[in-house]
């Protein structure tokens, strides 16, 4: 039998730059989770279309520049110890630019290994969690799964997967220490005793799209500015501005965010510890809600 997270591993994701597609990432979240759900193991493309759109649009990234959902559909079969489709890519016109016509009546089935391994849902969980970990950070996974109808029967997984994490503790105490163990943006430095609460060393350029554990990379935010970086809601002029995207709305916006919109961020005093604008570049063009 295949050792099936290292296939999952092996996936070949198109890239742009240093940008991978999430295409097929998210048509497998997407047909997985149906099995872990109850469904057979047979996908009709009419019937997953709509849904999978609708996932490339909300979990995509700003370099998704098509959100067609047959290019996956026919090219996860690339890995063909994981993926069937009743269409290959040798019967097309044309294998780089294909018509939804040509795939609207077509299906496609996990191979049947790798449909039995997932039938046991400990190990359907583990690879649901292998590629969110994979392709996006924390901040996106309990909004993936909710849409995917999996975050209950994913919780206590997830939950417990997380201790097992490594953690770069090089990388956080150096980012702390150049903050000065305070959120860049709001300044937030609440402790329980000697404990700090609520601060984190957060990468601009997320481990997922090839960033680094590097100092440069690095920035402590409170959970909440953490959470809305990760998310796009906000993100970093190159002139270390902080900017606020359009799109947010909701309660105590003012006070968490716009109070401090356009306002210069926190710097370390050391300048070799700054952030590199290659990094928050990145972040204003690939992941931030900008308009």
């Amino acid at each position: 039998m295949p050792n099936y997270p290292q296939e999952i591993a092996k996936i070949k994701v198109n890239k742009t730059g240093a940008v991978v597609s999430l295409h097929k990432p998210l048509l497998l979240l997407l047909t997985i989770a149906d099995v872990i759900n109850g469904h057979a193991n047979n996908f009709a493309f009419k019937d997953i279309e709509s849904q999978l759109k609708e996932l490339l649009g909300k979990y995509g990234l700003k370099n998704t520049k098509t959100l067609t959902p047959a290019y996956p559909f026919v090219y996860l079969a690339s890995s063909p110890t994981l993926w069937k489709c009743s269409i290959e890519r040798s019967a097309l016109k044309s294998q780089k630019s294909f018509s939804r016509a040509e795939v609207k009546k077509a299906n496609a089935q996990f191979d049947a290994g790798f449909f039995q391994f997932l039938q046991n849902t400990e190990q359907a969980r583990g690879v649901v969690w292998q590629i969110l970990n994979a392709y996006w950070p924390e901040a996106y996974h309990e909004d993936i799964l909710r849409d995917l109808g999996i975050d209950g029967v994913m919780q206590q997984f997830v939950l417990n997967e997380r201790l097992k994490l490594p953690r770069g503790r090089l990388f956080v105490e150096e980012v702390l220490d150049s903050y000065e163990r305070q959120c860049a943006i709001c300044s937030q430095s609440i402790r329980l005793g000697d404990a700090l609460i609520g601060i984190d060393a957060c990468h601009v350029k997320p481990i997922q799209h090839f960033g680094d554990d590097h100092i440069t990379n690095g920035i402590a935010l409170c959970k909440i500015h953490h959470w809305a970086l990760d998310r796009g809601a906000i993100s970093i002029s190159e002139n270390r501005a902080l900017l606020i995207s359009p799109k947010l709305n909701g309660n105590r916006i003012n006070e968490f965010f716009h109070e401090f919109a356009n306002k210069d961020i926190f710097a370390p005093r050391n300048n070799s510890n700054q952030l590199n604008e290659k990094n928050t570049e990145y972040h204003r063009k690939f992941i931030f809600a900008g308009g």
